[in-house]
Parts: structure tokens; sequence; C-alpha cells
């Protein structure tokens, strides 16, 4: 698993979580999260306690965090 500066500066920001958190918080969120949307191979995402976040596999399957969204009731809308 990897995670992007992008993706650690954005948990941080929405999430409130200290750096020494990141991996065992995104290691729950692929193990506890619901799947929302799968667009090919490369790229999927997870909504977990509110957020969606956003991966890409790499070319050996290890998913890297992109970024994170906090969303509204219907998981379609997200807040900016």
């Amino acid at each position: 698993m990897i995670l992007t500066k992008h993706g650690k500066q954005r948990i941080k920001e929405r999430l409130g979580l200290p750096k020494r958190a990141h991996e065992r918080h995104i290691k729950s969120v692929l193990s506890k999260g619901a799947l929302y949307s799968r667009e090919g191979w490369k790229k999927f995402q997870v909504v977990y306690q509110g957020f969606l976040y956003v991966f890409v596999l790499e070319h050996k399957l290890n998913p890297i965090l992109i970024t994170t969204y906090k969303v509204n009731r219907e998981i379609g809308r997200k807040v900016y």
C-alpha cells in the first residue's frame, strides 16, 4: 500500500489523524469499507465512515491512495 503526498495531506486535513495512524487507517478502510465504484482494473473508490477514498492500482496490484472526500448522505454528491 502506498500513500501519496496529496493523500496524506487530505487524511490529515479532513480526518485529523496523525501521521503514524495513516497506514493503519487505510488498512481498515480497505478491509471494512464498501466498494462504491470500480472503473476498469486501475481505479476504484471505497466509502468508509462518511468519506470517499479514491485509489489507483499499481502494476503489482498494490493500492495507491490518491485523495479523500467527505460525502453527503447521497454517496454520489461530494462536498468540497
